[in-house]
Protein backbone atom coordinates (compact mmCIF):
# COMPACT_ATOMS: atom_id res chain seq x y z
CA UNK A 1 0.00 0.00 0.00
CA UNK A 2 1.49 3.28 -1.35
CA UNK A 3 1.47 5.84 1.68
CA UNK A 4 1.73 8.90 -0.04
CA UNK A 5 -1.92 8.91 -0.77
CA UNK A 6 -2.74 7.40 2.95
CA UNK A 7 -4.02 10.08 5.16
CA UNK A 8 -4.11 7.72 8.24
CA UNK A 9 -0.12 8.22 8.70
CA UNK A 10 -1.37 11.68 8.51
CA UNK A 11 -3.05 11.45 11.34
CA UNK A 12 -0.26 9.54 12.86
CA UNK A 13 1.81 12.53 12.94
CA UNK A 14 -0.11 15.40 13.86
CA UNK A 15 -0.16 14.64 17.60
CA UNK A 16 3.52 13.69 18.11
CA UNK A 17 4.08 16.93 19.42
CA UNK A 18 2.82 16.76 22.68
CA UNK A 19 5.41 13.66 22.54
CA UNK A 20 8.09 15.72 21.62
CA UNK A 21 7.60 18.54 24.41
CA UNK A 22 9.04 15.28 27.06
CA UNK A 23 11.80 14.00 24.90
CA UNK A 24 14.87 15.72 24.03
CA UNK A 25 16.47 13.00 22.03
CA UNK A 26 17.06 14.16 18.21
CA UNK A 27 17.51 11.35 15.79
CA UNK A 28 19.25 11.54 12.83
CA UNK A 29 17.99 10.03 9.73
CA UNK A 30 19.92 9.79 6.71
CA UNK A 31 17.90 8.54 3.19
CA UNK A 32 19.70 8.16 0.46
CA UNK A 33 17.35 8.02 -2.91
CA UNK A 34 18.37 5.08 -5.11
CA UNK A 35 15.82 5.27 -8.22
CA UNK A 36 16.68 5.81 -11.99
CA UNK A 37 17.65 9.00 -12.08
CA UNK A 38 20.43 8.88 -9.39
CA UNK A 39 22.13 5.95 -11.73
CA UNK A 40 25.00 8.11 -12.63
CA UNK A 41 25.98 8.82 -8.83
CA UNK A 42 26.55 4.93 -8.63
CA UNK A 43 28.08 3.88 -11.63
CA UNK A 44 30.57 6.80 -12.16
CA UNK A 45 33.77 5.45 -10.90
CA UNK A 46 34.93 9.48 -9.82
CA UNK A 47 31.86 9.71 -8.18
CA UNK A 48 32.11 11.04 -4.56
CA UNK A 49 28.45 10.21 -3.82
CA UNK A 50 28.70 8.00 -1.10
CA UNK A 51 31.89 9.44 0.56
CA UNK A 52 29.92 12.70 0.25
CA UNK A 53 27.00 10.83 2.82
CA UNK A 54 29.87 9.65 5.40
CA UNK A 55 31.17 13.11 5.32
CA UNK A 56 27.65 14.35 6.37
CA UNK A 57 27.11 12.10 8.78
CA UNK A 58 30.18 12.51 10.75
CA UNK A 59 30.14 16.06 10.97
CA UNK A 60 26.45 16.20 12.18
CA UNK A 61 26.41 13.28 14.76
CA UNK A 62 28.19 12.83 17.82
CA UNK A 63 30.35 9.66 18.64
CA UNK A 64 27.65 7.03 19.49
CA UNK A 65 24.54 8.54 18.64
CA UNK A 66 22.49 6.56 17.15
CA UNK A 67 21.60 7.27 13.42
CA UNK A 68 19.58 5.55 10.62
CA UNK A 69 20.70 5.02 7.43
CA UNK A 70 17.27 4.10 4.80
CA UNK A 71 17.56 3.93 0.86
CA UNK A 72 14.25 5.38 -0.97
CA UNK A 73 12.80 5.10 -4.09
CA UNK A 74 9.45 4.46 -4.61
CA UNK A 75 7.34 1.00 -3.24
CA UNK A 76 5.93 -0.96 -6.30
CA UNK A 77 4.93 -4.69 -5.36
CA UNK A 78 8.10 -6.35 -3.26
CA UNK A 79 10.29 -3.50 -3.69
CA UNK A 80 9.48 -1.61 -0.66
CA UNK A 81 10.40 2.16 0.10
CA UNK A 82 11.65 3.76 2.54
CA UNK A 83 14.21 0.47 3.12
CA UNK A 84 16.31 0.48 6.15
CA UNK A 85 19.99 -0.03 5.41
CA UNK A 86 21.83 0.48 9.09
CA UNK A 87 21.03 1.40 12.58
CA UNK A 88 22.80 2.06 15.22
CA UNK A 89 26.06 3.81 16.06
CA UNK A 90 28.98 1.83 14.54
CA UNK A 91 31.03 3.55 11.89
CA UNK A 92 32.00 0.19 10.55
CA UNK A 93 28.45 -0.56 10.00
CA UNK A 94 27.88 2.62 8.57
CA UNK A 95 30.16 2.42 5.86
CA UNK A 96 29.00 -1.19 5.36
CA UNK A 97 25.79 -0.16 4.62
CA UNK A 98 26.25 2.68 2.54
CA UNK A 99 28.57 0.23 0.41
CA UNK A 100 25.56 -2.25 -0.13
CA UNK A 101 23.01 0.56 -0.92
CA UNK A 102 22.61 0.11 -4.75
CA UNK A 103 20.29 1.13 -7.25
CA UNK A 104 16.66 0.07 -7.30
CA UNK A 105 14.64 -1.56 -10.46
CA UNK A 106 11.12 -2.18 -10.91
CA UNK A 107 9.94 -5.83 -9.66
CA UNK A 108 10.31 -8.16 -12.73
CA UNK A 109 11.73 -5.38 -15.10
CA UNK A 110 14.86 -4.34 -16.14
CA UNK A 111 13.81 -0.48 -15.67
CA UNK A 112 14.91 1.56 -12.74
CA UNK A 113 12.29 2.37 -9.81
CA UNK A 114 10.72 5.55 -9.88
CA UNK A 115 10.59 8.15 -6.59
CA UNK A 116 8.34 9.17 -4.45
CA UNK A 117 9.34 11.82 -2.03
CA UNK A 118 6.26 12.08 0.21
CA UNK A 119 6.15 8.28 0.94
CA UNK A 120 9.95 8.49 1.82
CA UNK A 121 9.60 11.53 4.28
CA UNK A 122 6.36 10.45 5.97
CA UNK A 123 7.25 6.44 6.43
CA UNK A 124 10.78 7.32 7.69
CA UNK A 125 9.11 9.08 10.74
CA UNK A 126 6.41 6.53 11.47
CA UNK A 127 8.73 3.81 10.97
CA UNK A 128 11.94 4.84 12.14
CA UNK A 129 11.22 7.63 14.63
CA UNK A 130 7.73 7.30 16.00
CA UNK A 131 6.77 10.02 18.28
CA UNK A 132 10.61 11.34 18.43
CA UNK A 133 11.98 14.56 17.11
CA UNK A 134 14.03 13.92 14.14
CA UNK A 135 16.41 15.71 11.39
CA UNK A 136 15.49 14.15 7.46
CA UNK A 137 18.94 14.15 6.11
CA UNK A 138 17.76 13.95 2.68
CA UNK A 139 20.56 13.20 -0.53
CA UNK A 140 18.56 13.36 -4.07
CA UNK A 141 19.22 15.05 -7.64
CA UNK A 142 15.47 16.35 -7.29
CA UNK A 143 14.00 14.37 -9.81
CA UNK A 144 11.37 11.59 -9.01
CA UNK A 145 10.60 9.49 -12.43
CA UNK A 146 12.01 9.20 -15.46
CA UNK A 147 9.04 10.39 -17.40
CA UNK A 148 8.48 13.30 -15.32
CA UNK A 149 4.60 12.77 -16.12
CA UNK A 150 1.71 15.19 -15.62
CA UNK A 151 0.70 12.82 -12.80
CA UNK A 152 4.39 13.06 -11.16
CA UNK A 153 4.10 17.06 -11.26
CA UNK A 154 0.35 16.89 -9.40
CA UNK A 155 1.89 14.79 -6.65
CA UNK A 156 4.99 16.49 -6.28
CA UNK A 157 2.96 20.36 -6.14
CA UNK A 158 0.61 18.16 -3.67
CA UNK A 159 3.85 17.10 -1.86
CA UNK A 160 5.60 20.87 -1.27
CA UNK A 161 2.12 22.19 -0.56
CA UNK A 162 1.73 19.63 2.73
CA UNK A 163 5.70 20.48 3.58
CA UNK A 164 4.83 23.85 4.10
CA UNK A 165 1.39 23.54 6.08
CA UNK A 166 2.71 20.45 7.97
CA UNK A 167 2.84 21.93 11.65
CA UNK A 168 5.27 19.29 13.16
CA UNK A 169 7.70 19.87 10.11
CA UNK A 170 9.15 23.02 11.60
CA UNK A 171 12.34 24.25 9.24
CA UNK A 172 13.42 22.81 5.45
CA UNK A 173 16.87 23.88 4.30
CA UNK A 174 18.99 22.88 1.41
CA UNK A 175 22.28 22.57 0.44
CA UNK A 176 23.18 22.23 -4.05
CA UNK A 177 26.24 20.84 -4.06
CA UNK A 178 28.28 20.59 -7.36
CA UNK A 179 29.41 16.38 -8.16
CA UNK A 180 29.74 16.24 -11.65
CA UNK A 181 29.07 12.29 -12.94
CA UNK A 182 28.65 10.71 -15.77
CA UNK A 183 26.83 7.21 -16.32
CA UNK A 184 25.63 4.73 -18.80
CA UNK A 185 21.86 6.62 -19.09
CA UNK A 186 22.25 9.78 -17.27
CA UNK A 187 24.82 12.43 -16.35
CA UNK A 188 24.15 14.98 -13.81
CA UNK A 189 26.19 18.18 -12.39
CA UNK A 190 25.12 18.23 -8.93
CA UNK A 191 22.74 17.00 -6.27
CA UNK A 192 20.82 18.52 -3.57
CA UNK A 193 20.82 18.01 0.02
CA UNK A 194 18.04 18.43 2.53
CA UNK A 195 17.43 18.24 6.12
CA UNK A 196 14.13 18.78 7.73
CA UNK A 197 13.44 19.06 11.20
CA UNK A 198 10.52 17.03 12.22
CA UNK A 199 9.70 18.35 15.74
CA UNK A 200 10.63 21.58 17.90
CA UNK A 201 13.80 19.81 19.34
CA UNK A 202 14.66 18.79 15.98
CA UNK A 203 14.54 22.69 15.15
CA UNK A 204 16.75 24.04 18.10
CA UNK A 205 19.35 21.53 16.85
CA UNK A 206 18.95 22.10 13.15
CA UNK A 207 19.66 26.03 13.99
CA UNK A 208 22.30 25.02 16.01
CA UNK A 209 24.41 22.70 13.25
CA UNK A 210 23.72 25.90 11.02
CA UNK A 211 24.95 28.55 13.08
CA UNK A 212 27.89 26.31 13.44
CA UNK A 213 28.33 26.07 9.27
CA UNK A 214 27.40 22.62 9.34
CA UNK A 215 27.92 20.45 7.87
CA UNK A 216 29.06 23.16 5.02
CA UNK A 217 30.09 26.20 5.09
CA UNK A 218 28.10 27.54 2.53
CA UNK A 219 24.62 29.33 3.79
CA UNK A 220 21.86 26.99 3.30
CA UNK A 221 18.61 28.05 1.27
CA UNK A 222 15.87 28.59 3.84
CA UNK A 223 12.47 26.83 2.36
CA UNK A 224 10.75 26.52 6.21
CA UNK A 225 9.78 28.93 7.60
CA UNK A 226 9.06 31.98 5.68
CA UNK A 227 6.70 33.46 7.85
CA UNK A 228 9.72 34.03 11.08
CA UNK A 229 13.20 35.34 11.19
CA UNK A 230 12.54 37.19 8.40
CA UNK A 231 15.29 40.67 8.82
CA UNK A 232 17.58 41.69 11.71
CA UNK A 233 17.03 45.71 12.73
CA UNK A 234 21.62 46.48 12.39
CA UNK A 235 21.88 49.72 13.88
CA UNK A 236 24.35 52.52 12.03
CA UNK A 237 23.28 55.64 14.71
CA UNK A 238 21.10 57.59 17.02
CA UNK A 239 19.77 60.56 16.77
CA UNK A 240 20.43 63.69 18.44
CA UNK A 241 18.11 64.08 21.10
CA UNK A 242 19.40 62.03 24.05
CA UNK A 243 22.37 61.09 25.30
CA UNK A 244 22.22 56.85 24.80
CA UNK A 245 24.09 54.58 23.01
CA UNK A 246 23.07 51.80 20.59
CA UNK A 247 24.32 48.31 19.35
CA UNK A 248 23.75 44.71 18.72
CA UNK A 249 25.11 42.82 21.07
CA UNK A 250 27.35 39.78 21.08
CA UNK A 251 24.62 37.08 19.43
CA UNK A 252 24.55 39.49 16.44
CA UNK A 253 20.96 40.04 17.23
CA UNK A 254 19.94 41.51 20.27
CA UNK A 255 19.27 45.26 20.58
CA UNK A 256 21.12 47.14 23.08
CA UNK A 257 20.32 50.57 24.42
CA UNK A 258 22.58 51.87 26.99
CA UNK A 259 22.20 55.31 28.90
CA UNK A 260 23.10 56.82 32.22
CA UNK A 261 19.87 57.38 34.58
CA UNK A 262 20.61 61.26 35.34
CA UNK A 263 19.71 62.16 31.38
CA UNK A 264 17.31 59.38 30.78
CA UNK A 265 15.44 59.80 27.12
CA UNK A 266 11.78 59.09 26.86
CA UNK A 267 12.39 58.20 23.74
CA UNK A 268 15.30 56.61 22.21
CA UNK A 269 15.64 57.18 18.19
CA UNK A 270 18.01 54.99 16.44
CA UNK A 271 19.04 55.01 12.85
CA UNK A 272 19.58 51.89 11.15
CA UNK A 273 19.14 49.11 8.35
CA UNK A 274 17.63 45.68 8.03
CA UNK A 275 19.26 42.89 7.18
CA UNK A 276 17.39 40.19 4.86
CA UNK A 277 17.84 37.09 6.63
CA UNK A 278 15.27 35.13 3.85
CA UNK A 279 18.33 33.64 1.54
CA UNK A 280 17.92 32.96 -0.67
CA UNK A 281 15.19 34.99 -1.45
CA UNK A 282 14.88 38.58 -2.03
CA UNK A 283 12.47 40.65 -0.56
CA UNK A 284 10.52 42.59 -3.16
CA UNK A 285 8.64 44.67 -1.03
CA UNK A 286 6.49 44.53 2.47
CA UNK A 287 4.60 46.71 4.87
CA UNK A 288 6.67 47.07 7.98
CA UNK A 289 5.45 47.73 11.66
CA UNK A 290 6.98 47.47 14.90
CA UNK A 291 5.92 46.07 18.54
CA UNK A 292 7.62 46.70 21.96
CA UNK A 293 6.68 44.53 24.29
CA UNK A 294 8.55 45.26 28.01
CA UNK A 295 8.12 42.22 30.46
CA UNK A 296 5.15 40.89 28.70
CA UNK A 297 3.51 44.73 28.42
CA UNK A 298 3.14 46.43 25.28
CA UNK A 299 0.48 48.87 26.11
CA UNK A 300 1.98 52.19 26.97
CA UNK A 301 5.46 52.12 25.09
CA UNK A 302 5.81 53.93 22.34
CA UNK A 303 7.22 52.32 19.24
CA UNK A 304 7.29 53.48 15.39
CA UNK A 305 9.22 52.48 12.03
CA UNK A 306 9.92 55.23 9.19
CA UNK A 307 9.56 54.44 6.86
CA UNK A 308 6.53 51.85 6.58
CA UNK A 309 7.79 50.17 3.58
CA UNK A 310 10.53 47.99 2.42
CA UNK A 311 11.71 48.34 -0.72
CA UNK A 312 13.72 45.31 -2.17
CA UNK A 313 16.42 44.20 -0.22
CA UNK A 314 18.41 41.41 -1.53
CA UNK A 315 19.03 38.01 0.06
CA UNK A 316 22.00 38.68 2.86
CA UNK A 317 21.89 42.33 1.89
CA UNK A 318 20.64 45.75 3.63
CA UNK A 319 17.84 47.83 3.23
CA UNK A 320 18.13 51.50 2.77
CA UNK A 321 18.13 53.65 5.93
CA UNK A 322 15.26 53.50 8.33
CA UNK A 323 14.38 55.06 11.54
CA UNK A 324 13.11 52.67 14.95
CA UNK A 325 11.60 54.88 17.64
CA UNK A 326 10.94 53.31 21.40
CA UNK A 327 10.10 54.43 24.16
CA UNK A 328 11.60 54.31 27.34
CA UNK A 329 9.32 52.58 30.33
CA UNK A 330 9.66 54.28 33.81
CA UNK A 331 13.08 53.28 35.17
CA UNK A 332 12.83 52.14 39.15
CA UNK A 333 14.31 53.56 41.91
CA UNK A 334 17.92 52.66 42.96
CA UNK A 335 16.48 51.77 46.57
CA UNK A 336 13.82 49.12 44.99
CA UNK A 337 15.95 46.58 44.10
CA UNK A 338 19.63 45.48 45.22
CA UNK A 339 21.11 44.66 42.58
CA UNK A 340 20.71 48.08 40.76
CA UNK A 341 23.20 49.53 43.83
CA UNK A 342 25.46 46.55 44.03
CA UNK A 343 25.90 46.47 40.63
CA UNK A 344 25.27 50.17 40.06
CA UNK A 345 22.50 49.22 36.90
CA UNK A 346 19.89 47.62 35.83
CA UNK A 347 18.57 45.66 32.82
CA UNK A 348 14.81 46.18 31.19
CA UNK A 349 14.49 43.49 28.91
CA UNK A 350 11.94 43.16 25.75
CA UNK A 351 10.99 42.15 22.26
CA UNK A 352 10.71 43.73 19.33
CA UNK A 353 8.21 42.13 16.70
CA UNK A 354 8.80 43.58 13.51
CA UNK A 355 5.94 42.30 11.22
CA UNK A 356 5.96 42.36 7.23
CA UNK A 357 2.59 42.33 5.82
CA UNK A 358 1.67 42.04 1.73
CA UNK A 359 5.55 40.65 1.40
CA UNK A 360 6.46 39.88 -1.94
CA UNK A 361 9.60 37.54 -2.00
CA UNK A 362 11.51 36.04 -4.91
CA UNK A 363 14.03 33.61 -5.68
CA UNK A 364 18.02 35.44 -5.72
CA UNK A 365 18.65 35.58 -9.37
CA UNK A 366 22.30 34.65 -8.10
CA UNK A 367 20.75 31.46 -6.82
CA UNK A 368 18.55 31.11 -9.73
CA UNK A 369 21.90 30.96 -12.00
CA UNK A 370 23.56 28.27 -9.28
CA UNK A 371 20.15 25.74 -9.48
CA UNK A 372 20.68 26.39 -13.51
CA UNK A 373 24.29 25.42 -13.49
CA UNK A 374 23.90 22.19 -11.06
CA UNK A 375 20.15 21.07 -12.85
CA UNK A 376 20.50 22.74 -16.00
CA UNK A 377 17.09 22.66 -18.27
CA UNK A 378 15.39 21.18 -14.81
CA UNK A 379 12.11 22.96 -13.57
CA UNK A 380 12.82 24.70 -10.47
CA UNK A 381 11.23 22.10 -7.44
CA UNK A 382 7.47 23.69 -6.36
CA UNK A 383 8.89 23.94 -2.98
CA UNK A 384 11.23 26.81 -3.58
CA UNK A 385 7.89 28.65 -4.75
CA UNK A 386 7.36 30.62 -1.59
CA UNK A 387 3.52 29.69 -0.93
CA UNK A 388 0.83 31.69 1.08
CA UNK A 389 2.23 31.49 4.44
CA UNK A 390 5.02 33.48 2.87
CA UNK A 391 2.75 36.44 2.45
CA UNK A 392 3.42 37.64 6.29
CA UNK A 393 6.43 37.24 8.96
CA UNK A 394 6.91 37.80 12.58
CA UNK A 395 10.22 38.38 13.52
CA UNK A 396 10.84 38.25 17.42
CA UNK A 397 14.41 40.06 18.18
CA UNK A 398 15.65 40.33 21.72
CA UNK A 399 15.71 44.26 23.09
CA UNK A 400 17.66 45.10 26.45
CA UNK A 401 18.32 48.53 28.32
CA UNK A 402 20.71 48.66 30.12
CA UNK A 403 20.49 51.74 32.56
CA UNK A 404 23.48 53.22 34.28
CA UNK A 405 23.16 54.39 38.18
CA UNK A 406 25.84 56.63 40.54
CA UNK A 407 28.16 54.85 42.43
CA UNK A 408 27.25 57.17 45.91
CA UNK A 409 24.79 54.78 47.27
CA UNK A 410 27.20 51.97 46.51
CA UNK A 411 29.51 54.42 49.01
CA UNK A 412 27.20 55.55 51.55
CA UNK A 413 26.39 51.84 52.14
CA UNK A 414 29.91 50.77 52.57
CA UNK A 415 30.42 53.57 54.93
CA UNK A 416 27.00 52.46 56.86
CA UNK A 417 28.59 49.04 57.13
CA UNK A 418 31.71 50.16 58.44
CA UNK A 419 30.44 51.69 61.17
CA UNK A 420 27.67 49.15 62.01
CA UNK A 421 30.90 46.73 62.17
CA UNK A 422 32.92 48.74 64.04
CA UNK A 423 30.53 49.41 66.29
CA UNK A 424 29.93 46.15 66.88
CA UNK A 425 33.45 44.97 67.84
CA UNK A 426 33.79 48.03 70.16
CA UNK A 427 30.48 46.76 71.90
CA UNK A 428 31.89 42.81 71.35
CA UNK A 429 35.22 43.96 73.15
CA UNK A 430 33.61 45.88 75.87
CA UNK A 431 31.36 43.00 76.98
CA UNK A 432 33.92 40.13 76.66
CA UNK A 433 36.90 42.18 78.14
CA UNK A 434 37.06 41.77 82.16
CA UNK A 435 37.89 45.09 84.57
CA UNK A 436 39.25 45.11 87.79
CA UNK A 437 37.45 46.82 90.37
CA UNK A 438 38.56 47.99 94.18
CA UNK A 439 36.45 46.52 96.93
CA UNK A 440 36.69 48.07 100.32
CA UNK A 441 35.34 45.36 102.92
CA UNK A 442 35.56 46.80 107.06
CA UNK A 443 38.28 49.32 105.47
CA UNK A 444 40.60 46.12 104.27
CA UNK A 445 41.15 46.53 100.02
CA UNK A 446 40.93 43.68 97.33
CA UNK A 447 40.64 43.90 93.66
CA UNK A 448 38.30 41.67 91.78
CA UNK A 449 38.35 40.98 88.04
CA UNK A 450 34.72 41.18 86.65
CA UNK A 451 33.35 40.69 82.90
CA UNK A 452 30.14 41.98 81.87
CA UNK A 453 27.32 39.91 83.31
CA UNK A 454 29.79 38.00 85.74
CA UNK A 455 29.96 37.27 89.02
CA UNK A 456 32.59 36.70 91.25
CA UNK A 457 32.62 35.77 95.26
CA UNK A 458 34.06 38.03 97.82
CA UNK A 459 35.77 37.06 100.64
CA UNK A 460 36.94 39.22 104.40
CA UNK A 461 40.19 39.31 105.55
CA UNK A 462 39.99 36.29 107.38
CA UNK A 463 39.38 34.33 104.28
CA UNK A 464 35.32 33.97 104.89
CA UNK A 465 33.06 34.18 101.97
CA UNK A 466 30.59 37.17 102.80
CA UNK A 467 29.23 37.67 99.39
CA UNK A 468 29.25 38.12 96.06
CA UNK A 469 30.05 40.85 93.34
CA UNK A 470 27.10 41.08 90.43
CA UNK A 471 27.88 43.54 86.82
CA UNK A 472 25.93 44.35 84.22
CA UNK A 473 27.23 46.76 81.93
CA UNK A 474 28.27 49.20 84.84
CA UNK A 475 29.41 49.26 87.77
CA UNK A 476 29.58 46.12 90.17
CA UNK A 477 26.70 45.65 92.95
CA UNK A 478 27.86 43.69 95.63
CA UNK A 479 25.18 41.41 97.52
CA UNK A 480 25.75 40.27 101.26
CA UNK A 481 25.08 36.95 102.00
CA UNK A 482 22.74 36.35 104.71
CA UNK A 483 23.65 37.78 108.30
CA UNK A 484 26.59 39.59 107.30
CA UNK A 485 26.86 42.99 108.31
CA UNK A 486 30.11 44.25 106.76
CA UNK A 487 30.61 47.60 105.73
CA UNK A 488 31.53 47.48 101.53
CA UNK A 489 32.54 50.27 99.12
CA UNK A 490 33.39 49.84 95.47
CA UNK A 491 36.18 52.24 94.52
Amino acid sequence: MRLILSLSLLAVLLPVSDVLATDSSVLNVFMVQNSGWMEPFYVDGNSKFKPLIKSVIEKVSRKGDEIVVASFNQSVGDNRSPMLAYRGNDPSGIIKALQDIKLAKKPGENAYADTDFKEAIVGSITQYSPGRPCILWIFTNNKNSPQNSPETAAKNKEFYSWLQSEDNIKRIVAYPYPMPVKGKYYQANGMMIYAIAYGKPANDLLEKLIAAKLPFEDQPARLKPLNADAVTFVPTGVAKQGNFKASLGADRSTLLIQFDSSSKPEVAVINGVFRNDFFPYDIRSADVSLDVKFRGESHGIQSEIDPHELTPVPAGKQSSAVAVKIGIPPLPSMWSNPEIIFKSGYHAQAIMEFTLANQQLQLSPDFMKRMNELFPGDPLPEIFVPGDSAKQSVTSRPLVVKVGYPVWPLVLLALLALVVVCGGVWFLTAITRPRKYTVVVDGMQKTYSLKAFGECPMYSDSGERIGALKRSLGKPIARLENGRTEQISIL
